[in-house]
């Protein structure tokens, strides 16, 4: 409506210039022209209110026929070029109102021209008429047919151009809707491989807006995962094409400078001409589930292995093992033997009990036992398991908190087995403390809305990097000097088995927190979150 008003103020304009520059003193003309122009500045000013915008638009299309038909009778023979002004009202008429009111209008248009005509041929004389009367029907005639054609062929264009609109409006709300739900990243780039377009998705995966992608390479979010430091995404056109990519994985870099692994797929975008290309399209998604499966697979297979290892070997060592030790403590009776004889068969003893106990670890790990859950309070659990544990050597020096709710929810679980986890998670921070130290054991609600406790476990010891947070839970991955590898991977594999959860978080001199999820036997308790004194 704006540019039709406007356009229809610039039409005015010149024809108001055109004709005082030709040094006419037609005064009927400036009158039209400025009844011409406050009809319009009328409409582009008027209301929010339809009806008055509607009467506004009626009326200056009615003024605009009285205006051009009265302007046409001060020139001769009909009007001349002023024709063509009968267009405007028309064309108005059949954007605005429809096919019938602007047909219409041209109706009443090509009346009022042929009215001009006829009276205009009248009042000439004979000898100064251009044309016959059957001409200037003829011509009135033709005029009318013109201007009926013209109001048709313009409400058939809005109408298709309509049509058009709203089906590339449809076309572009489905694309923005899937662009927007899909969980997929989906990251569109220009020749040079900068970044044009990021979906939600991409950006939650890269954890940064989409204003920090776009315009920027896409090397900046996407590398190479290597040995030292990540290689730089920089994909060339040519091998896009060719399907030659040097991985079918990469780490996303996101604003916090964690690296997340991701399966992409990359394509090329046709150029309009069809010749070389507009950009590229990278399709991918997040890893980190498929990599945590991955391990966990890994983990199952060594776990296998190991059954079969410990099954075949536990009677052959164990026996020899007890026979020994039997023996060693008969001679170490003798009267005979010196101090020195006497501290050696200590020793003995000592590290035959150590290898029992590593082979008693092997035998737990490795033995497939459903866990016999039963409702149990986890504050009970880990009172007796502090209790227990404070009682060990290790323990000397190491200050043990826990922080418990009134009225905890009972946890679905195995006391024996969650006793063995809690106790591998004590004995591994106090290992990371070897001068002492603080371990703070919280009791918390799970995520909103689920029925689950959790339980962390922070410790103030050395911390770990995070090469080492991924192997963490890995059987036989140990950084101690005596260690086999074995309580974590126990404990997480008893967690799971519970169908709960655990989790680690830690950094160099920083401490480590371990985060155990649990269900719940009963819905969590109102005022779960309120804790006492520790002990």
């Amino acid at each position: 409506m704006r540019p039709l008003m406007v356009s229809r103020l610039l039409l005015a304009t010149l024809f108001l210039v055109a004709s005082i520059v030709s040094g006419g003193r037609h005064y009927p003309f400036y009158l039209g022209i400025g009844l011409f122009f406050l009809v319009t500045a009328l409409s582009l000013v008027r209301g929010r209110r339809r009806a008055l915008a509607r009467l506004l638009l009626v009326g200056q299309i009615a003024v605009d026929l009285v205006v051009i038909t009265a302007l046409a009778t001060f020139e001769r023979y009909g009007g001349g070029l002023l024709v063509f002004l009968y267009l405007v009202p028309i064309i108005s008429a059949s954007l605005l109102f429809g096919r019938r009111i602007g047909l219409l209008v041209a109706g009443l248009s090509g009346a009022g021209y042929a009215a001009v005509v006829v009276a205009s041929t009248v009042a000439l004389a004979p000898d100064e008429r251009p044309a016959s009367a059957a001409q200037c029907a003829y011509w009135a005639g033709m005029t009318l047919v013109v201007f009926v054609a013209v109001g048709i062929l313009v409400r058939q264009l809005v109408e298709h151009i309509r049509q058009r609109g709203r089906e590339l409006s449809r076309l572009r709300s489905l694309h923005d809707v899937i662009l927007v739900n899909m969980n997929s990243g989906l990251v569109t780039t220009d020749p040079d491989n900068r970044v044009i377009y990021a979906n939600p998705a991409a950006e939650a995966m890269l954890g940064r807006p989409g204003a920090s992608l776009v315009g920027q390479h896409i090397g900046r979010f996407f590398a190479y995962e290597g040995e030292g430091e990540p290689l730089p995404f920089d994909p060339p056109a040519a091998h896009v094409a060719r399907g030659q990519l040097e991985a079918a994985e990469l780490v996303g870099l996101t604003e916090a400078g964690d690296q997340v692994p991701i399966g992409y797929n990359l394509s090329l975008i046709p150029s309009e001409g069809g010749e070389g290309h507009a950009g590229k399209i990278m399709l991918f998604t997040d890893l980190t589930e498929v990599k945590r499966l991955e391990r966990r697979l890994r983990q199952a297979d060594r776990l296998r292995a190991v059954g079969e290892l410990a099954a075949s070997i536990a009677h052959e060592i164990r026996n020899p093992l007890a026979s020994i030790a039997s023996s060693i403590e008969m001679l170490s009776e003798s009267a005979s033997l010196d101090e020195g004889e006497q501290k050696l068969l200590g020793i003995i003893l000592k590290e035959s009990g150590r290898l029992n106990h590593i082979i008693e670890e092997f035998l737990a790990y490795a033995r497939e036992r459903a866990p016999e859950v039963a409702p149990h309070s986890i504050g009970t659990i880990l009172e007796e398991v502090v209790m227990l544990f404070r009682n060990t050597a290790a323990a000397r020096g190491t200050v043990i908190e826990v922080c418990a709710p009134d009225e905890a929810p009972r946890v679905l679980a195995d006391e024996g087995q969650l006793k063995q986890v809690f106790f591998n998670l004590l004995r591994n921070a106090t290992d990371a403390m070897p001068g002492g130290g603080r371990i703070q054991i919280d009791i918390e609600p799970g995520a909103p809305g689920a029925d689950e406790l959790c339980v962390r476990v922070r410790d103030t010891g050395c911390g770990m990097p995070r090469e080492m947070l991924e192997h963490v839970f890995d059987p036989f991955y140990s950084t101690k000097g005596q260690g086999v590898g074995i309580g974590l991977a126990t404990a997480e594999k008893i967690v799971r088995a519970h169908a709960g959860t655990i989790s680690v978080e830690s950094a160099p001199g920083g401490g480590t927190t371990f985060a155990i999820t649990l269900p719940c036997a009963v819905p969590a308790a109102a005022g779960l979150d309120v804790p006492v004194g520790g002990r």
